[in-house]
């Protein structure tokens, strides 16, 4: 073993060596300068990719999970009430963007895209670093870091509103840190390792599957005292109270989203259902019915995950909890008894998951990356994919192993090894893989070096071995061995129709949606977006059709009935309109938008007293002040000559929000039908 003193060391003579499987290194003061050139490599590929992703008509519009981290954000910043997130998730991400969009105002998304960046330029440099000390050799650290930023799936990462790249950057901090603690001793040791726990647990609260390096620890510390039998060794057992010392604080943080004390928020159990599963695939997380919620964005998995709990609890007789802990214990149960039920299938699962991490096609869990690719030049152009680190990895392995640092390389396989088993325990995709990414490239630069100095010194034997490794890597990576099945771009042309929608551009929506439609005939959302371009393309007949075809799949979609009642109002068939907004408005869960619609008819009916039933009932609904109401209120007090009243109520609807009382008093003066379908986010 290598002496723990001299760990974080990288001796400028140590590859003068004669033989060194490396070759010769550059002095520090150099390795510092290629850093700065590392960094604006990094620079250059980010910005030309930026350039391009700006001009995509996605960029800039959160779906799915970036919808998600996109709503924390912005209730965070208004001071919300979160217990409406449940306590699902994790705040750190969330509370990272909502700096960017404070800073950043109406730019506030663009920001924090940029700063996104930023980090995975520093985490191309941190790769070079952890190489260097795990080779003991600066040019293997950059061949690492020059992988890293190459490649393409980082940077598709980095331009989405999602934790990846700040999750990842703090690992790579992590392990960087956890690299130079093991070289240090005494009472500093004993603080770097207090650090290096607490970090960990910081990195957890972005997303909990770090939690698993918290053995390194006591595995680091075991392993020293089998070499050394000294206390001495034990010191990275202070690792464990940094991490519980990190942990009571944020515990305080989370009850914020839930009135439980809860030191990592997590949806565990139901992933690990979702993936284990007798019906499972291993890599798409597919719910067992369909999941409707209001207008404002909820997570599906976690409405689904809680309405199922409570539905059976309350068949068992037993009241259900809202902490969120019982909820995923009762789907770690259900998990268990899928896997009892068909121990043989399962264990067939788990070994295609287990291929499936080496597998070198990226399986979407929000967008395909291999549907970017055909959008974005620079995603096609980038030569780094993951069978390229697969294939490297062996040599560099055994030039770490053999002349490199050994408990870094510890460090990081247990790293590697333990990241990898809790994906297989849930369910594989590009977006759980990817913090695998900077550490699989440290490792992969020593090696192209090992095999790049073979070559040069004609070392066949050596050469030939190093080859035969990338051979068999290769040959598990790149076929398609359990034949699994990608997902078809539908849900990629109905993201992107969204965003062409919420953008005006609607005749390149309507041609997005007849993709996804084409793909996926039976997705009731296509065809509800679908619906609602045509509506905005003022084809209300088309529309109508559309939204009946939708509620013979989705028949309790509230928002669906609420869009086809603004359709019928808009051809003048207002009985049914109304009879379309009642059924908007008693599905459960109701459209709040219905109750605007309906209101804003009786409005224009003169049938005040109805109406403002309706904007009653619709304030109990909301979780925070809607300004259409008081917006509305206003319009009907003026109409009956309560010009005092009427200007209170407006000033108050233009304090909660300018843009929605300016709209709610012009929709409710003009004469025509209409209103702008359920999903506008800013009508």
């Amino acid at each position: 073993m290598n002496n723990p003193t001299n760990a974080a060391a990288i001796p400028d003579s140590f590859n003068d060596r004669t033989g060194f499987p490396l070759g010769r290194d550059i002095p520090a003061k150099a390795f510092k300068d290629y850093l700065v050139y590392l960094f604006l490599l990094g620079l250059i590929v980010r910005t030309g990719f930026l350039i391009e992703h700006a001009r995509s008509p996605s960029f800039g519009v959160p779906t799915l999970d970036q919808k998600y981290y996109d709503t924390a954000a912005r209730m965070l910043l208004a001071g919300q009430d979160l217990h409406q997130l449940r306590g699902l998730r994790p705040l750190l991400y969330p509370m990272f963007v909502a700096v960017w969009y404070k800073l950043g105002g109406s730019h506030g998304v663009d920001l924090a895209v940029m700063v996104q960046h930023l980090l995975g330029m520093l985490t191309g440099v941190l790769v070079a670093l952890i190489g260097a000390r795990l080779f003991r050799h600066r040019i293997s650290g950059l061949a690492g870091g020059v992988l890293f930023l190459l490649a393409p799936v980082p940077l598709y990462f980095e331009g989405e509103l999602l934790i990846e790249s700040s999750y990842t950057f703090l690992i790579c901090v992590g392990l960087l840190l956890v690299i130079r603690t093991a070289g240090a001793s005494g009472w500093k040791g004993g603080w770097l390792w207090l650090l290096c726990g607490g970090l960990t647990v910081l990195t957890a609260q972005a997303r909990p599957n770090i939690l698993v390096f918290m053995a390194v620890y006591p595995l680091l510390a075991g392993w020293r005292w089998w070499q050394s039998r000294r206390w001495a060794a034990l010191l990275p057992l202070w690792a464990l109270l940094g991490g519980v010392g990190m942990g009571i604080p944020w515990g305080f943080v989370n009850k914020m989203q839930s009135d439980h004390f809860q030191a990592i928020p997590s949806a565990g159990g139901v992933n690990l259902y979702l993936g284990n599963k007798r019906t499972a695939d291993g890599m798409t997380v597919e719910l067992n019915r369909r999941v409707n919620y209001s207008e404002e964005y909820e997570d599906s998995v976690e409405v689904w995950a809680r309405q199922e709990y409570e539905s059976a609890m309350r068949a068992e007789g037993r009241p259900p909890e809202s902490d969120p802990m019982a909820i995923s214990q009762y789907w770690t149960r259900r998990a268990a008894d899928e896997i009892k039920a068909a121990p043989a299938a399962w264990l067939r699962l788990m070994a295609k998951k287990c291929w499936l991490m080496l597998w070198n096609a990226e399986v979407p869990n929000n967008k395909a990356f291999a549907f970017l690719q055909t959008e974005f030049v620079w995603l096609r152009l980038l030569p780094v994919r993951w069978v390229v680190l697969l294939m490297l990895a062996p040599a560099g392995i055994w030039a770490a192993a053999k002349w490199g640092n050994r408990e870094a390389l510890f460090i990081l396989l247990v790293y590697l090894s333990l990241y990898s088993a809790a994906n297989v325990a849930f369910f594989i995709c590009d977006r759980y893989r990817y913090p695998l990414w900077p550490v699989m490239a440290s490792i992969a630069g020593g090696g192209l070096l090992a095999l790049v100095e073979a070559i040069r010194q004609r070392r066949w034997r050596g050469a030939l071995c190093l080859a035969a490794g990338m051979a068999l890597m290769a040959s598990l990576s790149l076929p398609n061995w359990f034949g699994a099945k990608l997902p078809t771009f539908a849900r990629d042309y109905l993201f992107r129709a969204i965003a062409w929608y919420q953008k005006g551009h609607f005749p390149e929506a309507l041609s997005d949606m007849d993709r996804s439609v084409a793909l996926d005939p039976t997705d009731a959302t296509a065809l509800h977006q679908r619906g609602n371009v045509l509506l905005a393309l003022n084809r209300v007949e088309e529309a109508c059709q559309e939204y009946e075809r939708t509620l013979k799949i989705s028949s309790e979609d509230a928002g669906v009935w609420n869009n086809y009642g603004i359709a019928l109002d808009r051809l003048g068939r207002t009985n049914e309109a109304f009879q379309a907004f009642r059924r908007a408005m008693e599905s459960r869960p109701p459209s709040k938008n219905a109750f605007l619609a309906m209101a804003f008819a009786r409005i224009r009916a003169g049938q005040f007293d109805e109406a403002a039933g309706l904007l009653n009932q619709l304030e109990k609904l909301e979780r925070s002040p809607n300004a259409a109401v008081p917006a509305l209120r206003s319009v009907m007090a003026r109409r009956q000559g309560h010009a005092a009243e009427a200007d209170v109520l407006e000033r108050l609807a233009r304090s909660l929000d300018p843009a929605t009382a300016t709209w709610a008093i012009d929709h409710a003066t003009k004469t025509e039908h209409g209103q702008a379908p359920a999903w506008t986010p800013s009508p």
